[in-house]
Order: structure tokens, then C-alpha cells, then sequence
């Protein structure tokens, strides 16, 4: 398993290219991924990569969207959609010590997760493994009965947009250092090496006369060398064929540049939000009331699930064993009520 870390950070020095994605993300509540295709109006889907698989840290795949411009001179759009492999749980710790309080009772809950926090006060928790609801009701409790916390929402279906660009004038970077989870070692400088004489070989072959040029950084912190490339056609190039060499690149050596993508302030867009301060456990249709028509909706929803369509919110609150919506959880509201009454 491992993670790509020069990738995106094209026409960026190469001191930046190997810092990971940002932490401190801007998050855009959705209801739906509709507010995803707002993000990439204008742009057009050109392909989608595989960029990982089972990195909790880094998105498992990507797809690329470019906006072509209309004017030769000007910068071609790039936009990466990326579908996260992680939930998140947004918390706030009045009193402060979150990342403590927070690593604590999720170990206590049994998640497998990193909390993230600038302040101690305000913190995400994003949590691996498809943590179940189980283990988020769990984790909830654990904070909540102590008095520790204010505010919790829980979110899955995460998504960000990268925004990026190139043109037939700036030279985007390739990167060849990645890091191998399961064996804790970064790309030997020797296999770097290899890979750049493979996008030199694949320069000469679809843009004849181009030359490549070898970039390399010593990072001490993580103790590796870092290698990147640009690609210098000899005569000038449409961004069409700009994009086409590095789509080839990625697809016959496995390494992805060629566009200069921001880092920064990244948006991510949570499709699916629940707000444990304000669940009712059983309350299907989210009125803040436990009756029949919640018993009601959750058999509809079994029954015909296109018509009837519970929100994030309800499906959270009528999942009263953790095992996913079932017949079950709208008897046990009916119990619930014949016991009150």
C-alpha cells in the first residue's frame, strides 16, 4: 500500500510537493452530491485514477474534470474530485485538552482513528476501518455522559474538490517519491531514478526532441531524497496534448503531474451530516418525537426505498441496534410505546 506524495503539487517547488494534503479543511455541508456537481460546473470529466487503496489519510481514487479555455494564452482548469476514505466526527471541547479527551474515549470505543485540532478546542476526528454506528453512538456516549463536549456532528460520504490548472507555456512537474505503509519506507532514489528514465523514454517517444529535467530535494525530517521532473517539449504544444502526455504518463508508469494543484484550504464536502446533540434514537422522521409514524416510515422505507427515503439524520436515529435499518428497529419502537403507555 502506498501514498502518492508529489502528485499533485505540479508547478509547486519541490519542498512543497512533499507536504501532505491539508488537515485544516474548509467543509461545505451538502444534502446531496448535487452540491458536488456544482463544484465542477463548466469543467468536463475526462478520466478517473486509482490513486490508493485503503490509505485512511489519502482519497482511494480521483476524477479528473478540465475546463479547456476559449483563448489560447489562457490557463486550462483542472479539478480533481476525490471521494475520502474516512468518516469524520466534528467536535467541540469547551475546556480544552480535545486532542487528549478525544484520542482517550476513542480508544475506549474501540475506533481506530487521528484527531486533528489547531486550538484543543474545536476538533475533527476522522475515523478508519467504516467505523459503524455502533462505535460512533459509543464514542457520543462516552463524551457526553462526562460533560466534555458541546457539540458532536458525524459525517460520512466525504468528498473534496482540488482546483488546478496548466497551460501550453507553464511545465508541470512529475513526482516519483512515494511512501509504503505497509513496509514504513519511502521510493528508493534508485526506483525514483528508474522512473524518470521511464517519463524521459516516454517524452522522447510522444513529443520528439523534448528533454526532461531532474529535480531533487533532501527532506531530513522524514529522511529521504525526493526526486521530480518537468518535461520541456521542443516545439510548443496544444494543453490538449499537454493533458493527453500526462494522462499517458499515469497510465503507463504510474506517476501523475503535469498541473499545478492547490493544497490549500481544501474544500471538502460532506454529503451526509447527523448531529448527535439533537438525536432522538427511533425518531425515523426527525420531528423530535419517538410514535407510530416513525415505525411506520421505517417500513417504508424497507418496502419501496426510492419513495419513501430516509435522511442521514433519520436513518442514524432509527437504527436503535447499530446493524443497519431492519424490521427490527420499527418493532422495537412499537415495544417502546406498548411499554410507555
Amino acid at each position: 500500500m502506498k501514498k502518492l506524495i508529489t502528485g499533485f503539487t505540479a508547478l509547486s517547488i519541490i519542498s512543497a510537493a512533499i507536504v501532505p494534503l491539508s488537515a485544516s479543511a474548509i467543509y461545505i455541508p451538502a444534502d446531496s452530491y448535487e452540491e458536488i456537481q456544482k463544484q465542477l460546473e463548466g469543467y468536463t470529466y475526462i478520466t478517473d485514477f486509482e490513486v490508493q487503496e485503503n490509505d485512511p489519510n489519502y482519497p482511494s481514487d480521483y476524477d479528473l474534470y478540465i475546463q479547456i479555455p476559449e483563448e489560447p494564452e489562457t490557463v486550462c482548469g483542472v479539478k480533481l474530485l476525490m471521494k475520502e476514505n474516512y468518516d469524520t466526527v466534528d467536535i467541540t471541547v469547551p475546556n480544552g485538552n480535545g486532542r487528549k479527551v478525544l484520542s482517550e474515549a476513542m480508544e475506549k470505543a474501540k475506533i481506530n482513528g487521528k484527531v486533528f485540532t489547531d486550538d484543543n478546542i474545536t476538533c475533527e476526528c476522522r475515523l478508519y476501518d467504516n467505523t459503524s454506528a455502533e462505535k460512533v453512538k459509543k464514542l457520543y456516549a462516552e463524551l457526553s455522559e462526562k460533560d466534555l463536549i458541546t457539540d458532536f456532528v458525524y459525517s460520512n460520504q466525504l468528498y473534496s474538490v482540488r482546483e488546478g490548472g496548466t497551460t501550453n507555456e507553464l511545465l508541470g512537474k512529475f513526482g516519483f517519491c512515494s511512501y509504503n505503509y505497509d513496509s514504513g519506507i519511502w521510493t528508493s532514489p534508485k526506483e525514483q531514478l528508474a522512473n524518470y528514465e521511464k517519463l524521459s523514454a516516454l517524452a522522447e517517444k510522444l513529443l520528439p526532441g523534448s528533454t526532461v529535467k531532474l529535480e531533487s530535494y533532501e527532506d531530513k525530517e522524514i529522511g529521504c531524497t525526493v526526486y521530480s521532473a518537468s518535461v520541456v517539449p521542443a516545439v510548443a504544444i496544444t494543453i490538449e496534448e499537454r493533458i493527453d502526455f500526462a494522462l499517458k504518463a499515469k497510465e503507463e508508469i504510474g506517476i501523475f503531474g503535469g498541473y499545478f494543484i492547490n493544497e490549500d484550504e481544501i474544500p471538502a464536502i460532506k454529503t451526509e451530516n447527523v448531529d448527535l446533540v439533537k438525536a432522538v434514537e427511533g425518531d425515523a422522521n426527525c420531528d423530535g418525537n419517538v410514535d407510530m409514524s416513525d415505525a411506520v416510515l421505517i417500513m417504508q422505507s424497507i418496502a419501496n426505498p426510492s419513495k419513501y427515503k430516509l435522511t442521514a439524520q433519520g436513518s442514524f436515529n432509527a437504527d436503535t441496534d447499530g446493524d443497519g435499518i431492519t424490521s427490527g428497529d420499527a418493532l422495537a419502537i412499537q415495544k417502546k410505546l406498548l411499554k410507555l403507555e
